[in-house]
């Protein structure tokens, strides 16, 4: 059973509602979002410990999943978030981490899952799921997944010239997912998918589930509207090469650059010790 409760809610909450009543209380609270004008709201969300790890980089448990302890509530809070996006974003090294997984709510929290389903019927949402996107400039997404085969699912894969090219190669020339090419050599512009995702597919609010390296590209073009983060009550150190990554990835701003947040909210999980964080940058 969930236990989420509210420590912290800012100013301006929405005067109507708009989550449904199951998942208000499930929640303790309300969560509304504003679209922008030309491009998509894009909110982050990442799980991290203590020390500000959001990867532990060994093979089979590189998740987020690993991160918070498979705790209930930050599962629950995903799943809200991906129920309200159009779309879910993920970079390949995230995508070939997490084999098997559909970036829907009802795969990471099953649960609720018909409630997140008529949620999306409520705010008319035009299909169960958001569309799946994932990033590979280099082109080495694995397209035999079954994220790909998966006809509830609208899934397309954003790459380069060059990841095109060894796509097809590795695949032959009639792919099993749809693909866009972007300009770029192996790193696509974030503002380039952003416009394609808000101008071809409808795309209001994309939900961005990192990767690390991917995810600073888009807090170095400005482009993160909010950001969720669960601070999961762990340490686990950065590894002897600092190899462990927080979400920002190699993001190095100098201090009059700092990218300053306000605080929107803050939610605990009460028998856990999880805190759940709602900024806006």
């Amino acid at each position: 059973m969930l236990n989420i409760r509210t420590i912290y809610e800012g100013t301006g909450a929405p005067s109507s509602p708009c989550l449904t009543k199951i998942l208000r209380e499930a929640y303790d609270g309300e969560l509304c979002f504003s679209d922008l004008p030309g491009r998509p709201l894009i909110v982050g969300n990442f799980v991290q410990t203590l020390d500000g790890i959001v990867s532990l980089r060994i093979p089979g448990k590189s998740g987020g999943a690993d991160i918070s302890g498979r705790n209930e509530e930050d599962a629950f809070i995903m799943g809200l978030l991906r129920a309200y996006a159009d779309a879910v974003m993920f970079g390949e090294d995230t995508f070939r981490n997490a084999p098997g997984h559909a970036w829907t709510a009802g795969f990471v929290c099953p649960t609720f899952d018909k409630e997140f389903e008529a949620f999306r019927k409520h705010i008319g949402k035009d299909s169960l799921h958001p569309v799946n996107v994932v990033v590979s400039g280099r082109g080495h997404a694995d397209l035999d997944q079954p994220l790909f085969r998966h006809k509830e699912i609208r899934s397309l894969v954003l790459t380069t010239e060059q990841g095109a090219a060894r796509l097809h190669e590795r695949y032959g020339t009639s792919l099993p997912a749809t693909i866009h090419i972007l300009p770029g050599d192996t790193v696509l512009n974030p503002s380039d998918m952003a416009a394609l995702l808000h101008a071809d597919y409808g795309v209001k609010l994309l939900l961005h589930e990192g990767g690390p390296t991917l995810f600073s590209s888009f807090l170095r073009q400005a482009l993160v509207d909010e950001l969720f983060l669960t601070m999961a009550p762990q340490i686990v150190g950065r590894g002897r090469t600092g190899e462990r990554p927080a979400f920002s990835g190699p993001l190095g701003l100098a201090p009059e650059q700092a990218m300053w947040s306000t605080l929107l909210s803050v939610k605990r999980a009460a028998k856990s010790g999880h805190l759940f964080l709602r900024y806006r940058l």
